[in-house]
């Protein structure tokens, strides 16, 4: 039970930022193909040329857009609507038949006439899909077909494949401008494709950005952060570079052995003050984690010091049910010692009829539900007794579950003696919450510890 809660955190509570970044790729994929279908469909050749959106994208390149668009819009319903799912199998299977038969078109000279069902004016003849844009889509395509199957790896590798493709692509157009022979045409398509595809192809990293290598670049550790500020400086700085060493020999300043020479000395000194500046940044991130480490044991010691010896049974216990934490009240109230109950299953304290209701309780802890105080039968000194449980879920800076804490009261009968005295269990509104290094602890309203 709780193996199969676990794997399903990530899909319930999925990452916003990721999802909202592949929709927005997905939604200007879907507006730049129809704008681009809508030019060459009803725009006669006279027009057409002058646009330079409509001219420089394919119509073929303008159908794939819109497939992929669609695909990522409708990603985040796949794994839950039976009919979403069939829809976005269709539309990435397309995405991949389209861009092999492109590249059939452009390899072996056959002439599917795939344009021709769009573009209605004899006298506008787009020619053919470039062939590196063909050869994206098909990788595109076989990416997204991967990311349904849920091979988050492999499609990761061809999403990225794309994201070379494109700007290498870029690159090219870029250097073109000022030495026209600096690239050959196989590796130039127009800039706006290759934009297009290149936020097309890191909305589908996004997709699954929680899984495999992304997960590194994405996850809120010190490798995450790393990454994060080496990775735009490892692909700017060179480009940069280059740049410069070409308009230097332009300009006649220096000649191409001296150039290269510049070139790989300037990324070589560069790349160095950037990898020495993070190690230091990082160096004092890590310093400071400690710190807060020390401290966020320190609070969680004298928490535990507190609940001791409250007048309420409370016990802790792990993500696997096993028990961590037994305090002096629980001992009174099922007649057993702490040392020996702790690491065993907290359903050995429990009637077997409220197995479930105690499950149900942790499940909604773990998918971030709110539950207040639930009535369950406890196995007590007393015998089998009806008791008020609230249970609170400990969770690590990150948001990450850790442990969860259960405070028990047995429910006395009003005419019972001595039942009025009694203390209830508070409503479940409040929490003990570590936000920052300097404020280790408010109260969040959200019923759920951190630390």
């Amino acid at each position: 039970m709780l193996k199969t809660l676990q794997r399903s955190i990530t899909f319930l509570t999925p990452s916003g930022t990721a999802h909202s970044f592949s929709r927005s790729a997905g939604l200007l994929g879907i507006i730049t193909g129809l704008a681009v279908l809508l030019g060459w469909s009803i725009l006669p050749a006279s027009v057409i040329g002058p646009l330079g959106l409509v001219s420089q994208i394919h119509p073929n390149t303008a159908l794939g857009f819109i497939l992929v668009g669609f695909s990522l819009r409708l990603a985040q319903y796949d794994r839950v609507n039976p009919s979403a799912h069939t829809v976005c199998k269709l539309l990435r299977l397309s995405v991949g038949l389209l861009g092999l038969l492109s590249l059939a078109e452009i390899w072996l000279g056959w002439n599917l006439g795939i344009s021709r069902l769009i573009v209605h004016d004899p006298a506008a003849i787009p020619g053919r899909m470039p062939p590196t844009a063909a050869l994206a889509f098909f990788l595109l395509g076989s990416a997204l077909a991967l990311l349904t199957a849920r091979r988050s790896l492999p499609c990761q590798i061809l999403a990225l494949a794309v994201t070379t493709i494109t700007v290498i692509s870029l690159v090219a157009c870029s250097y073109a401008l000022l030495v026209p022979q600096a690239a050959p045409d196989p590796l130039i398509m127009p800039v706006i494709t290759a934009l297009v595809l290149l936020i097309l192809s890191l909305g589908v990293l996004r997709a699954n950005a929680n899984r495999s290598f992304m997960a590194v670049v994405t996850g809120d550790t010190e490798g995450g952060t790393m990454a994060r500020r080496l990775l735009p400086a490892s692909i700017a700085i060179p480009i940069v570079l280059g740049l410069l060493r070409l308009k230097g020999q332009e300009a006649g300043w220096f000649g191409p052995a001296l150039g290269l020479v510049l070139h790989v000395v300037a990324t070589m000194l560069i790349l160095a003050l950037i990898i020495w500046w993070n190690a230091a940044e990082l160096d004092r991130i890590t310093q400071e984690n400690h710190r807060f480490g020390y401290a966020v044991k320190d609070t969680r010691s004298t928490m535990l010091e507190i609940l001791q010896h409250v007048n309420n049974a409370v016990y802790g216990y792990d993500l696997q049910g096993r028990l961590i934490f037994f305090n002096t009240a629980a001992e009174r109230l099922f007649g057993v010692r702490a040392d020996e109950v702790l690491r065993t299953s907290i359903y050995a304290l429990m009637a077997p009829g409220s197995a479930a209701a105690a499950r149900l309780i942790l499940s909604n802890r773990l998918i971030g539900g709110k539950d207040g105080p639930r009535g369950l039968v406890l196995c007590t000194a007393a015998g089998e007794q009806e008791c008020e449980v609230m249970t609170i879920l400990v969770s690590d800076r990150n948001g990450s579950p850790v442990e969860l804490f259960s405070v028990a009261a047995p429910l006395l009968d009003a005419t019972m003696p001595g039942s009025a005295h009694r203390q209830p269990l508070p409503p479940d509104h409040g929490s003990v919450t570590i936000r920052s290094r300097d404020q280790l602890a408010r109260t969040s309203g959200e019923g759920v510890v951190s630390r």
